[in-house]
């Protein structure tokens, strides 16, 4: 083994993990779950070094042919892989084109509104608890206006009128933003 051969899964290897074979101490399955076949050798032994299983259980893998050596002459000389028979597949076909739900402005008005809303809501302690959850899940600033009643009349209730107007003030100059 060279330390610019290609390694990679033997079907003996991947039928050990599906299988979940006893075979293999906890340390080698480890191992051998890291071992995608997109790395040289010296990178994977570089990689078993700092594992349980080390470099000592890199070359047991080997051994026990649970993982393969490609050399690095012989995957030069391999031929290409076959060109497909076929229409191409389209990639993400299936995907749907979804419409933006929330404008640019509205996106940086519910960044503005939602800290104020947040901390306004938290000074409330355990009042406030049902109205935060409320708070959290409201996805748009549309949507934390209509909270914005619910809102003042805790506010108005815990901290008295005072409380609320300058609240009130907070979001509308936010909003006038």
């Amino acid at each position: 083994m060279q330390p610019g051969d290609r390694v990679s899964k033997s079907a003996l290897g991947r039928t050990a993990l599906a299988g979940r074979s006893q075979d293999l101490s906890p340390a080698l399955r480890t191992l051998l779950l890291m071992i995608y076949g997109d790395k040289t050798a010296a990178e994977y032994s570089e990689m078993a070094s700092r594992l349980p299983a080390g470099r000592d259980g890199f070359q047991r893998l080997i051994e026990l042919e649970m993982i393969e050596v490609i050399s690095s002459g012989e995957a030069a000389a391999a031929p290409p892989p076959p060109a497909p028979s076929g229409p191409l597949l389209v990639p993400q076909a299936d995907v749907v084109e979804m419409k933006a739900t929330h404008t640019i402005d509205e996106a940086a008005l519910q960044r503005l509104l939602y800290p104020e809303f947040a901390r306004t809501v938290g000074e409330l302690g355990f009042r406030g608890m049902m109205l935060q959850m409320k708070v959290e899940r409201a996805m748009s600033a549309k949507e934390l206006l209509a909270l914005r009643d619910q809102v003042e009349a805790a506010v108005l209730k815990s901290k008295g009128e005072p409380a609320r107007l300058e609240f009130s003030k907070r979001i509308d100059f936010l909003m006038s933003q």
